[in-house]
């Protein structure tokens, strides 16, 4: 029962449904109006034959009187057949005056509506019913110069007849052609709906171990093609994005491991050695520095989420841009002197102001200078520039560290990625994610180019909407 009526929901039964249906509408609409309009040309040449006809007679009558009439009443009806048509000839006060007879007649020619047919002034086509009989019988009523008025009535048997043979031959053509249709479109939708079925056992196939099954291209149809390709691009996109979970997961996992364990040694130590009030002095202090790193870990981690997320709101004021990269030279001052590292900057003397949030374009800056301090050798340089260009700022940040490899640079700003050689030093790999977050929810970008061994530069590009003034 449950697989007939999954059948039933199938999108094969469905199309192959309104197949059908519109197969049969558009059958039945084609069978109208053939109908009709040959229903309509054998009414036509029915009249046409009957006005002829009497076109005929009543010439006769004027130029050669009744008796060569009464003689053609005769000759017509045996030659077409008394009981395919008659004639008659009745005078203005309704009297038969002359008619042709046979029983197959004799109901209608003593119907009481057929004689007062001939009160028209005009020839006039009438349709009567036969009591008793099938077919119906289609009259002409033609007056005569000297006030008779002349009949002739014809059995439609034959259009009829015609009618019912094609109303026969097109149900038979018709049931015929329904049953090989609902069969061809069954056959057609199954063929369209394969490709689809295939994408489907795809991915029935796939789970969270093996993302690597991929559905192939058959060239099924553009339609089919591009679905299977959409589908291909999406694996491919969420074998990424699982890859990236699992190394972020194996980072987060490693950076929360090493300070709790830290936190526990000290503890472990602390009371196992002298019940010293100096010694849990200093276990309170290691302790809360471990934790600052660990809130500090996590805050940034929920500062990126919320900024991609596009939950996080900006406080936007109206801060200068000058002030702040002066600001981050100054409190990086004594950890570039520790390393006899020189910081140069190339500021326009005029300050420039934006409207920005001020505390997320600090730590952006605060960022990328620290990484540049971190992965400078003693002795090296860094170069501060701000430009002000047509349709944005441009603040550069280039020194003269050891570089990034290019199998490194297009990933550095992952999150918790840490290239091979800064995994000695200390951080957590989200310092340039949090940065890049930052200024791409102020509608800009950071570009980098870098050479191993040669240094690296950062450029932090702002979008010109955000410049409000310039001011000496």
């Amino acid at each position: 029962m449950k697989i007939k009526t999954k059948f039933f929901k199938t999108l094969t039964f469905r199309l192959t449904i309104w197949y059908v249906i519109l197969f049969s509408f558009f059958s039945v609409l084609v069978f109208s109006i053939v109908y009709i309009s040959l229903v309509e040309h054998l009414s036509e040449r029915l009249d046409t034959e009957l006005l002829n006809e009497a076109r005929e007679l009543k010439c006769l009558y004027v130029s050669h009187g009744l008796d060569a009439l009464k003689a053609e009443f005769s000759r017509e009806a045996k030659s077409q057949g008394t009981n395919r048509i008659f004639y008659r000839l009745i005078s203005p006060d309704l009297k038969i005056i002359l008619t042709t007879y046979s029983p197959y007649w004799s109901k209608l020619l003593k119907d009481k509506r057929f004689l007062l047919l001939a009160k028209d002034n005009t020839h006039m086509f009438h349709t009567l019913k036969i009591p008793g009989h099938h077919y119906y019988v289609r009259i002409i009523c033609e007056r005569l110069p000297n006030g008779n008025i002349l009949q002739i009535g014809m059995t439609m048997k034959d259009n009829e007849r015609l009618m019912e043979k094609y109303r026969e031959t097109f149900a038979t053509a018709f049931a015929v052609m329904l049953i090989c249709g609902t069969l061809i479109g069954w056959f057609i939708v199954k063929g369209a709906i394969k490709g689809v079925q295939r994408v489907t056992n795809i991915v029935a196939t796939i789970n969270a171990s093996d993302l690597s099954s991929r559905v192939p291209l058959k060239n099924e149809g553009l339609e089919i093609d591009e679905l299977a390709n959409s589908f291909n691009k999406m694996l491919d996109r969420i074998e990424k994005l699982v890859t990236e979970l699992k190394e972020v997961t194996d980072n987060i996992a490693h950076d929360l491991r090493s300070p709790i364990t830290r936190i526990r040694g000290i503890a472990e130590t602390t009371i196992t050695g002298n019940e010293n009030i100096n010694n849990y002095r200093e276990m309170t202090l290691l302790v809360i520095e471990e934790c600052d790193r660990l809130i500090e870990l996590i805050n940034n981690m929920l500062d990126i989420s919320q900024i991609q997320a596009g939950v996080a709101k900006l406080v936007k004021e109206k801060i200068n841009i000058v002030k702040i990269i002066k600001d981050a030279s100054e409190l990086f001052q004594p950890v570039a002197e520790d390393k006899n590292i020189t910081i140069n900057l190339h500021l326009p003397t005029k300050s420039i102001f934006i409207y920005g949030d001020k505390s997320k374009i600090q730590r952006s800056i605060a960022n990328i200078l620290d990484n540049a301090i971190k992965y400078t050798l003693d002795g090296g340089k860094i170069d501060i520039s701000l430009y002000c260009k047509k349709d944005l700022i441009e603040i550069e940040i280039k020194d003269t560290g050891i570089g990034i490899s290019k199998q490194d640079l297009p990933r550095i700003f992952d999150r918790f990625y840490r290239c091979d050689k800064s995994r000695a030093s200390q951080g957590n790999g989200l310092g340039l994610s949090l940065a890049l977050a930052f200024i791409k929810a102020h509608g800009g970008d950071i570009k980098v180019s870098s050479k191993l061994g040669q240094g690296s530069t950062f450029n932090i590009l702002l979008p010109k909407s955000s410049i409000l003034i310039s001011n000496p």
